[in-house]
């Protein structure tokens, strides 16, 4: 299962990095912290993580109820390596908007990465109580029931995010991984192959993996 653990890893961070206002939350910016946020947020997308983590400690110490403040800060904890405290930044940031899917979706990625499988699916599925539409949210709780060896509930999950985004190359990988657990060797090359045709620039690990898994299949 290590291969599907690494692609949610490596897209774990496309939904990180995405403010709440562009992730269906309905937290509000208030003018003590609105001079702030943008300046941290343009820290964090340029990869100035000290910056950003300075300016959005600033947004929180301005304005203790913002939640994007807060969710802000988990983003680039969670690009630091530190774990624990953004699972306490983005708690903080729900408490403060229970509303906001992207805190959940996140939450549910820093569960996925300390191998908290049951808190992970639990996050995921808040999410999808609120943008029930989510690719890829869809994707990482089948990607989570992957890892649990549930591919009953796995593939439903997969099939209704490649529905609602055809062209999410992770759906794909999902897939493959899927077919390939359930001996369905042609459904597995497919999955693979179109994974590895509309993935270039993603994950470099699970494009290795995908690749791989290619070669035994058609091996055998």
């Amino acid at each position: 299962m290590q291969g599907v653990r690494a692609w949610v890893l490596g897209v774990s961070l496309v939904a990180v990095i995405c403010l709440a206002a562009a992730c269906g939350g309905g937290a509000t910016v208030t003018p003590a912290s609105v001079g702030t946020l943008p300046t941290a947020q343009a820290a964090l997308d340029a990869g100035d993580l000290a910056a950003a983590e300075q300016g959005f400690r600033a947004a929180v110490a301005g304005d203790p109820k913002s939640a994007q403040a807060q969710f802000g800060l988990g983003n680039v904890l969670v690009r630091q390596g530190k774990l624990a405290d953004a699972a306490t930044a983005y708690t903080a940031a729900l408490a403060l908007d229970p509303k906001l899917a992207a805190a959940h979706a996140n939450l549910g990625v820093v569960y996925y990465q300390q191998g908290q499988l049951a808190q992970a699916a639990a996050s995921f599925k808040a999410a999808l109580a609120i943008t029930p539409d989510d690719a890829q949210t869809t994707y990482l709780l089948a990607a989570v029931r992957i890892q649990e060896n549930n591919l009953a509930e796995a593939e439903p999950l997969l099939v209704k995010a490649r529905a609602l985004d055809p062209e999410l190359p992770e759906v794909y990988y999902g897939l493959g991984v899927l077919y390939k657990l359930k001996g369905q060797k042609a459904d597995a090359i497919a999955a693979f192959e179109k994974f590895l045709a509309i993935g270039p620039g993603q994950d470099p690990q699970a494009m290795d993996y995908a690749r791989s898994e290619l070669n035994a299949l058609k091996g055998q």
